[in-house]
């Protein structure tokens, strides 16, 4: 292909120097993968990363040997070049399918069977034709078959952002274009890996493009990804891994306001672990810490995706209930005191833990704040710890 640049200077973009092109770009994307990979601190993502660099690097070594074609052994450029393709997009093709929290265990199985296809077939019509332009249809095929699937579903399936669902699209066109240079190439013996044909230079032009798109696309998603999880788990309490108290307030906020305008009711319960600093004392902090862990989660559970929950500080916790009333509410905060209670613990199986629940539920009211709730449920549960404990108490 030939392009016209400044000055009317015409430069040549060949498919040899484009595969080339290729490999030092994938060679850069690899490298940059690690620098990358060494500075990250999300373990799950650590593992993407290195995946992802790991496709690259074979993905550049398959092109070095497809570069060298007629320099160095075919069976190292023709056999382990294309072989080494298969796999390094295999490769990519899982992690779009892991990047998508919706896919399911038998797409990835689908993958691995799609890749044993791929490189048995063309191995058998390397051995009985050993043509070009069959060997440029069944790499195409070959590389169709193993990515369509993930692309497919990373824009149907997919509850990622925009970009990640535009680079599916451009990922898609570039799969039809590989699809038309395989039909091509069947019907025209004359085509081979270097023939500087319209189509192929055209799909070498957007594999180029794509490998741009993608190996950036994929670092940018992965960092704003990270920028997610750390957004996310600045809102947690970083021990019991439920909200914390500025979320909870924040959040809450919002609902009352949503519930004073439609007259709606709200709940509040302040939960409290009795005598915990008994528990520290004798058994020591770390099994404290356990214990309200435990207690944490069984609050968590205990609530509606709604509702909204916190540790509030200490042994304190806090739950708001949208759109329930008082009934209801004393209703919840008895399941949790009896869950709770009924808690069998593996590190010191005769401790026994429970729990006094304070209960204040009514209508929100323009000349009140969302903290006259708050007074109102830690009222409650002074009287439920005054009274006994182990016990829900309303106002």
């Amino acid at each position: 292909m030939h392009y016209q640049i400044l000055l009317g200077v015409t430069v040549t973009l060949d498919v040899k120097t484009m595969i080339g092109i290729l490999f030092l770009g994938n060679l850069a994307l690899a490298f940059l993968t690690l620098r990358y990979y060494l500075y990250h601190k999300s373990d799950h993502e650590k593992k993407l990363i290195q995946r992802f660099g790991i496709a690259k690097t074979l993905q550049a070594t398959a092109w070095l040997f497809l570069f060298l074609r007629g320099d160095i052994s075919d069976i190292i450029s023709v056999y382990f070049g294309n072989i080494l393709l298969f796999i390094s997009f295999y490769l990519d093709s899982l992690l779009v399918l892991k990047m998508n929290k919706k896919t399911k265990m038998i797409w990835f199985r689908l993958q691995s069977a799609l890749l044993a296809l791929s490189i048995i077939l063309f191995l058998v019509f390397e051995i009985l034709l050993g043509t070009g332009n069959i060997r440029i249809a069944m790499a195409s095929l070959g590389v169709f078959c193993v990515l369509v699937i993930p692309y497919l579903l990373n824009i149907t399936n997919n509850p990622g952002s925009r970009f990640e669902k535009f680079i599916g699209v451009i990922n898609l066109f570039f799969l039809t274009l590989l699809l038309l240079r395989a039909v091509n190439s069947l019907l025209n013996a004359d085509i081979n890996l270097l023939t500087n044909s319209f189509l192929q230079s055209l799909t070498f032009v957007l594999l180029l493009l794509l490998m741009f798109v993608n190996g950036t696309g994929f670092l940018l998603i992965m960092y704003e990804r990270s920028y997610e999880l750390l957004k996310e788990s600045s809102n947690l309490d970083p021990l019991t891994q439920i909200h914390n108290r500025r979320y909870f307030m924040n959040k809450a906020e919002t609902y009352y306001q949503r519930a004073l305008r439609g007259q709606e009711s709200l709940s509040f319960l302040f939960v409290d672990i009795d005598l915990f600093k008994k528990v520290n004392d004798i058994y020591g902090h770390l099994f404290g810490d356990e214990v309200l862990k435990i207690v944490a989660r069984v609050i968590s559970e205990s609530v509606r995706p709604v509702d909204l929950c916190c540790r509030f500080g200490g042994e304190e916790f806090l739950i708001l209930l949208y759109k329930t009333n008082n009934e209801q509410a004393v209703l919840v905060g008895n399941r949790i005191r009896q869950t709770v209670e009924n808690l069998v613990f593996e590190e010191n199986r005769e401790f026994k833990c429970t729990v006094s629940v304070g209960v204040y539920s009514g209508l929100p009211d323009s000349d009140k704040t969302i903290q006259h709730f708050i007074d109102n449920a830690d009222q409650a549960l002074y009287r439920a710890k005054e009274s006994g404990r182990n016990r829900v108490v309303s106002l």
